[in-house]
């Protein structure tokens, strides 16, 4: 089978047309002695074009208006060496042709101007073998076209002869390179001289041609080791084709995702969005625990972050006891009032302020349910899709997955289960009902063969020569898969090798992996964007059938808002102004008041250090469990089947719908029920003996078996509460230890100048707030004139609390009016502000730590409340 290719598609014509026309200037051959030169010298034929900046300038501002792009600012070409080079951009959405228009555009620059010498720089292994394969694909289109041959060559190191080819040759020469290939320490081999070269650099011989230099993906090209590199090529100009720039240098074409979904250039978009109940909502993966030797443990843990756009991604985070992880997320409301209490090196775990423990690499017990229903609605969605449109047309499915050996083995468990589903539902389709399981799937991986035995392996880049074995696989089945006489059907992939390459005929697209894809929607939903084929190659522009839908491992409206997300960063609708400040660091010093008669009493009376003991009722403490957990509601593990489209409305705006009634699907699996009496003694640090007597009491113990994790994580939070309410209210003693915190803990440190404030009767020049209100609280101490001195307490000074450290706020010295009789107030505040819109909420657990601080501060002596409003009306009580 092969591909048939259309020669006058409007769209990609006006994109061949205006980077034509941009160098019409009347006068484009151009002779002169350094051409001369360069022709004798090394036998090399150049490409020869006068570049008139003034013309090219205006007939750029034509293209843009007839094209209805905005005017923007010409963007003078800089000198690299001799010669100064252009930039011009082309946009297109992914999947309408973009390597067809630039190829197509090097014939018609080649039949206009006589250009010869062509450079296509890509910065990936994956997109420099579809370029490769489209080459291949349109030899033959492009032939009947122009009647002119072109040859063309990846570039590889090992096979320098090639570039004399390049440079010598009278003929068309297209030559592909990825920008690694040259850049950063392979810089050298083209600057070096070989012996079959008679003193001569490769890289001289290139920057000789003058290339016109064609950079597919350039927002990847924009390191300043790339672009040294690319300076080397001494090209005529560049011409930069993307769907995703990230600069944009004098724009000459753009076909939008909004242009191309209205036209129908693209298929439509559906989204099935998976999603557990609540349990499964919230990711703290635990990667590792680091040691150091006189240093308090550190975990590395994989939480969701919100970034400065608003976009949600899965980062790896560094955090310390005491951290607080809402901040760390970049305030995500899921980890809100999270705090670390405490990072367990010798049993590898971390325990947060809910109570909960989370093990180092603890793999989320619910995921093989997640897996098996994405991949149940893929494969039903794919015979419901091959069922309606019948044989002349094959579907295709593709399955991204993270881990290979959750696929390639004959027990995966990828494998096993889309095995076992299939069987199921092929039963109901005629198509399918004798169709041997073994023949329909099929995955392509990076592999290497160690003593005659292959081993396939994880991809981290997608840029390896495994990977590129990988690619080849793919590249060279893609006509081979859209055969009937080609069995396979069902694709699996790994998730790194997600760009460069893709088959117009995949109509459905799941992405398996053990954490929710961090893969860009737009980049995941392109590899199937593309409009269908059917088996006489011709494309296919029934909207009704094209279509592609996605199976996503999230729930439909995160899935929908994240891509419409992506959209909004691109420049469409909905954009909302950032501002980009970088902040030089302040330095934050004491002042002459730390050592002031005043302080120094302050502190005296503040400083002392205390240890608690606690005694509690255990029977008290059983009963308040026990009618706590009795209250208790837990829903059965289910998943949640969403289905909608995603389209753009008639204001250019991404938008969705929902078919609300697929809402509610279940899934049953045999349910694995821990030692929950061991864990809960574990995770309390209550006895087995007291664990057991509060279990044997309540009267849903049969809720475990409907979600094990929910239940057990809910009895957990109830005793832990109630323990601690008792132990606060009536168990509680804090009793001085003689001992006391040093004045050391007063040093200088950094913080950005627009979370703090210059002071005047402060023991550090300025103070740092975490809020509006503490700005505004502070400003009233620095202006009212009882205030004699005081300190927002270090992160250092700390009471010890069964719920865990606290750090009160504000340390201050207060003298009445009548100061000469020798009254003065010596007090700490906490400070909660209701109308601060920064401030989070106070925790259940931070209000606990607050009634022991009270304790605390009664034993010494010092006046301990919660301030709240930000005139200081409240201070004195």
């Amino acid at each position: 089978m092969k591909f048939i290719f259309t020669k006058n598609l409007d769209y990609q014509l006006d994109a061949i047309n205006s980077i034509v026309n941009l160098f019409d200037t009347g006068k484009n051959i151009i002779q002169n002695e350094e051409i001369f030169h360069l022709k004798n010298a090394h036998q090399i034929i150049p490409n020869e074009l006068e570049l008139d900046y003034i013309k090219i300038k205006n007939n750029l501002k034509s293209i843009q208006i007839q094209n209805n792009i905005n005017i923007d600012e010409w963007k003078e070409p800089g000198f690299e060496g001799f010669y100064v080079t252009p930039d011009f951009s082309v946009e297109m959405e992914t999947g309408t042709g973009k390597t067809y228009v630039y190829l197509r555009t090097i014939l018609e620059l080649n039949q206009k101007y006589n250009l010869k010498k062509f450079i296509i720089l890509v910065p990936s292994v994956a997109i420099r073998e579809g370029v490769l394969k489209t080459l291949e694909q349109t030899k033959d289109h492009f032939r009947t076209l122009y009647n002119t041959g072109f040859d063309y060559f990846a570039y590889d190191s090992k096979k320098l002869n090639k570039i004399r080819d390049f440079a010598q040759s009278n003929d068309i020469q297209i030559m592909i390179m990825t920008v690694q290939s040259f850049a950063g320490s392979e810089r050298l081999v083209m600057r070096q001289t070989p012996d079959r070269f008679h003193g001569e650099k490769p890289i001289d011989l290139i920057a000789a041609t003058r290339p016109i230099v064609i950079m597919d993906e350039p927002q990847n090209m924009e390191s300043d080791l790339a672009k040294e590199a690319i300076k080397d090529l001494n090209s005529l100009c560049r011409l930069r084709y993307s769907a995703t720039h990230k600069d944009i240098y004098n724009l000459v074409y753009k076909l939008t995702p909004v242009d191309a979904y209205r036209k129908g250039l693209v298929k439509k978009i559906s989204v099935y969005g998976v999603k557990e109940n609540e349990t499964g909502d919230f990711i703290f993966n635990v990667k590792n625990i680091k040691t150091e030797k006189g240093k308090n443990p550190k975990a590395i843990v994989s939480i969701e972050v919100k970034d400065a756009s608003g976009q949600y991604a899965y980062k790896e985070v560094t955090l310390s006891a005491g951290d607080d992880v809402y901040r760390k997320s970049k305030n995500n409301e899921k980890y809100k009032g999270l705090i670390v209490q405490d990072i367990d090196a010798n049993h590898n775990r971390v325990e947060l302020s809910d109570g909960n423990f989370y093990i180092v690499n603890q793999v989320p017990e619910n995921k093989e349910l997640i897996f098996r229903t994405q991949i149940r609605e893929t494969i039903k969605s794919h015979f419901d899709k091959q069922s309606e449109i019948g044989n002349r047309i094959k579907v295709l499915s593709l399955f991204f997955i993270d881990k290979v050996d959750n696929y390639i083995h004959d027990n995966s468990l990828i494998r096993n289960i889309f095995i076992e589903e299939f069987n199921k539902l092929k039963k109901n389709y005629d198509l399918f009902k004798d169709v041997d399981v073994s023949t329909v799937h099929k995955g392509y991986f990076a592999s290497k063969k160690t003593k005659g035995v292959i081993e396939y392996k994880d991809s981290t880049s997608g840029s390896s020569k495994e990977d590129k074995e990988a690619y080849d696989l793919i590249m060279k089945n893609k006509e081979q898969l859209l055969s009937f006489l080609e069995p396979v059907s069902f694709i699996f992939s790994h998730s790194a090798l997600k760009e460069g390459w893709d088959n117009p005929n995949i109509f459905q697209i799941c992405t398996l992996r053990e954490t929710n894809s961090i893969m860009k929607k737009r980049q995941e939903i392109g590899r199937g964007l593309r409009l269908p084929v059917d088996i006489d190659g011709n494309r296919v522009y029934d909207q009704n059938i094209a279509k592609l839908t996605v199976i996503a491992n999230s729930s439909y409206e995160e899935y929908a808002g994240g891509l419409q997300q992506e959209f909004v960063e691109a420049g469409y609708k909905g954009l909302v102004g950032l501002e980009n400040k970088r902040e030089i660091p302040l330095t934050v010093k004491t002042t002459k008041y730390l050592h002031s008669e005043d302080f120094q009493e302050l502190w005296k009376r503040i400083g002392q250090k205390t240890t608690y003991t606690l005694d509690v009722l255990t029977d008290e403490l059983t009963k308040k469990s026990v009618d706590k957990i009795n209250e208790l509601d837990i829903k059965a593990i289910t998943v949640t089947v969403e289905k909608g489209e995603i389209y753009f409305d008639k204001n250019e705006t991404l938008n969705s719908t929902r078919d609300k009634d697929s809402a509610g699907y279940r899934e049953n699996k045999e349910i694995h029920i821990p030692n929950i009496v061991d864990r809960i003694a574990r995770e309390t640090d209550l006895t087995r003996k007291t664990i057991l007597d509060i279990l044997s009491k309540v009267d849903n113990l049969d809720l475990v078996f409907q979600n094990p994790e929910e239940y057990i994580r809910s009895v957990i939070l109830i005793i832990k509460t109630q323990l601690h309410n008792l132990l606060v209210n009536n168990g509680l003693k804090y009793t001085k230890t003689g001992e006391v915190y040093e004045m050391d803990l007063f040093t200088e440190f950094s913080a950005l100048s627009s979370r703090s404030i210059a002071t005047e009767k402060c023991v550090f020049d300025h103070v740092v707030f975490d809020s509006k209100g503490e700005s505004q609280f502070a400003e009233g101490l620095e202006n009212n004139s009882k205030v004699k001195v005081y300190t927002k307490l270090p992160r250092e000074f700390y009471i010890d609390t069964p719920i865990g450290k606290y750090n009160p706020d504000w340390a201050i010295v207060w003298k009445s009016d009548d100061y000469n009789k020798g009254e003065k107030f010596f007090f700490v505040r906490e400070t909660k502000f209701e109308y601060d819109d920064i401030e989070r909420d106070t925790s259940w657990e931070e209000w606990q730590k607050i009634k022991c601080a009270r304790k605390h501060f009664a034993e010494l002596g010092v006046d301990y409340e919660v301030a709240q409003e930000k005139d200081l009306s409240d201070l004195i009580r």
